[in-house]
């Protein structure tokens, strides 16, 4: 019995020990502002959403929720479309040289995206591309994590319906586009939310490229406000933090059973 209950408690550990500075900040950002260091537990003073009412007046939050949509939105979709295309090619029209392509490819996953930021700023600064969507967007696109993804989802995908297809005149972009989008739909579901999520998450990317108040997207609104007006505010930090978090967090649990399934299937074929 104990053998069987010791993985559910370390699971449910884990569990707490990962959400509790989200619940604690959550607290912070209901705490009223006099009583915030008055005692360290959480929740412990009367609830109040004054710290959410001085952000949303002191915040343009519309206007950094739309800059962070359209940002993770466009590196999601660019990343899974360009994607799609690679994982065809490599699965379906094999180049010369398949395994160096793939190997370049996962290499791009080893890489962090950090150790280019300094290149890819200077090439987006002198493409005049500074504070605007396309120099967020575009170095984003150059991750290879999409494409290996789905050329394991290919793998399994039984070629002779794409013969029978072939048979019946399907070109390259209806074999793509109306046999393998629809077949592998909750596969780039999950991926696009994974991509969403990472893209919204960002920091210093967007501080570097998009330092204009109006190109900011929320974390880096969050950092400005919290070394700007809103210092040593720390109730209404914590609002803001909170805000910028909800989002993402929503979707997550809405989609959390398909990103799960998705990565997990990935991992095995991989």
């Amino acid at each position: 019995m104990a053998k069987r209950l010791l993985p559910h408690l370390l699971l449910g550990f884990s569990a707490f020990l990962v959400l509790l500075p989200f619940a604690y900040q959550v607290s912070l950002s209901l705490t009223p502002p006099e009583a915030l260091f008055g005692s360290p537990w959480p929740f412990h003073h009367p609830l109040t959403l004054e710290n959410y009412r001085v952000v949303l007046e002191k915040l343009p939050m519309g206007r950094y929720t739309l800059n962070t949509f359209l940002f993770a939105l466009g590196s999601a979709l660019g990343q899974i479309l360009l994607g799609l295309l690679a994982a065809y090619a490599l699965v379906f029209r094999p180049p010369p040289w398949t395994g160096l392509f793939l190997g370049l490819f996962v290499l791009s996953m080893l890489v962090p995206f950090v150790v280019t930021y300094l290149p890819s700023y200077l090439l987006v600064a002198r493409l005049g591309l500074l504070n605007t969507f396309p120099g967020l967007i575009l170095p984003m696109l150059t991750a290879g994590y999409a494409a290996f993804l789905l050329r394991q989802h290919f793998l399994g995908f039984p070629r002779e319906i794409l013969e029978a297809a072939v048979v019946d005149g399907a070109g390259t972009r209806d074999l793509l586009f109306r046999i393998l989008v629809p077949a592998n739909l909750p596969t780039l579901l999950a991926l696009f939310i994974t991509l969403f999520i990472g893209a919204w998450n960002q920091f210093v990317w967007p501080l570097l490229v998009a330092n204009r108040p109006d190109m900011y997207v929320l974390t880096v609104a969050v950092q400005r406000f919290a070394g700007g007006e809103g210092a040593n505010a720390w109730g209404p930090l914590m609002a803001a933090s909170v805000l910028a978090t909800l989002p993402t967090l929503v979707l997550f649990l809405a989609f959390h059973r398909t990103i799960l399934q998705t990565l997990m299937e990935g991992g095995v074929r991989g």
